[in-house]
């Protein structure tokens, strides 16, 4: 997230944006007419149109409010109709762009990884490690490799970049901690129906396994502490893969709350004010999560100083204290130590407090069912 004057962009949809304008202007410098570009990078444009579309239909039907649906995020349902309206019209795409298509593809993924940092363990290094860096210097090299086929795709190429890409998101997810066994099912599905359309010659497996060795090699030479690094910085931070500053603030009732009292449980820290709108629309979604799951504890922290009277704080989330732990920033130093710019911002924790996700913008029960399970 960073702020513009009185504005505040998160930098993911920033890097997306930026992304589509360098797309645009560098597919007509290589030749693609204007309708050609509009076909391949309009597909995004549908399955943002799908994603939005379909997060409001789902979030009117748990809500029955229209102003609250405007905020939801549909969750896996409508990523999944996004992929699938995606898909559409990727497959209505003339053939001889769908290499074009799947190059932009990797560019929209390399921009959000780089700026979207994620810490963890890598093997034989016994510290934490900026796996942001790791994934998108592998994504370069299946740009690089995308570069030399895009203008002639054959399904053979489509399909073994994309072996590579779940490759490299696979062994992202291992390292995060976020894997699900079932996903081997697909990744060797794609593996089988890529090597019976076209079998990898005896010089991609070696330049392939060779890879693999170089990669290990340089992974086993690293030294513990990343030099990029400061000493600890690798450990504390608000990350993915860091372990967020710990606080301790007053409740409702002046009874003191310090978060690393719920280390071993999953926390979900969110930031809000009563006079937010998304706060607002968020409420009543989290109070219902909440209450349906015990094993998970939502710390909602009030940024005090931004209020106009603390009474109207303690009157709108008086009907969810039941189910958070509601407390006060009275002088703003947590909001300063999270760098909060813009609210709603949450953060989730698994049970040794590291963080897993975060969201800068409103949340729903079905993005909290997905970053929690």
């Amino acid at each position: 997230m960073i702020a513009i004057g009185p504005l505040n962009i998160r930098l993911d949809l920033l890097a997306m944006v930026a992304s589509l304008l360098i797309l645009y202007i560098g597919f007509k410098k290589i030749g693609l007419s204007e309708k050609e570009r509009d076909a391949v990078l309009g597909t995004w444009f549908a399955g943002f149109l799908a994603w939005k579309g379909s997060a409001i239909v789902l979030g009117l039907a748990s809500t029955g409010s229209l102003a609250l649906s405007l905020y939801a995020t549909g969750g896996t349902w409508s990523l999944l109709i996004a992929a699938a309206v995606i898909a559409f019209f990727v497959f209505r795409l003339t053939p001889s762009l769908r290499g074009y298509w799947l190059f932009s593809a990797l560019v929209f993924w390399f921009a959000v990884t780089l700026v979207v940092p994620k810490y963890g363990m890598l093997p034989l290094l016994s510290s934490s490690q900026p796996l942001h860096l790791y994934m998108a210097a592998l994504i370069v090299l299946l740009l690089i490799a995308t570069w030399r086929w895009m203008r002639t795709p054959t399904l053979g190429a489509l399909l073994w970049t994309g072996v590579g890409a779940f490759s490299i998101w696979l062994t992202g997810s291992i390292v995060t901690g976020t894997f699900e066994l079932w996903w081997i099912i697909p990744f060797f599905l794609l593996i089988a129906v890529a090597a019976y359309v076209a079998r990898p010659s005896k010089t991609s497996i070696q330049y392939g396994l060779g890879l693999i060795v170089v990669l290990a090699i340089i992974n086993a030479s690293l030294p513990d502490e990343t030099p990029r690094l400061e000493a600890g910085s690798s450990q504390t931070g608000l990350n993915i893969g860091q372990v967020p500053p710990n606080f301790e603030l007053k409740r409702t009732d002046g009874t003191t709350f310090n978060l690393s009292e719920l280390r071993g449980e999953r926390i979900v820290v969110n930031f809000w004010a009563s006079w937010c709108p998304p706060c607002r629309a968020e409420m009543p979604d989290m109070a219902k999560f909440a209450r349906e799951h015990d094993d998970v504890t939502i710390v909602a922290v009030n940024t005090t100083t931004s209020e106009r009277d603390v009474a109207d704080a303690e009157s709108f989330v008086a009907p969810y204290e039941d189910a958070f732990e509601v407390v006060y920033d009275e002088n703003g130093m947590v909001g300063d130590a999270y760098r909060i710019q813009a609210m709603p911002t949450t953060y989730v924790l698994d049970e040794n407090g590291v963080i897993v996700a975060k969201q800068f913008g409103a949340i729903d029960h079905a993005w909290l069912d997905a970053q929690t399970n």
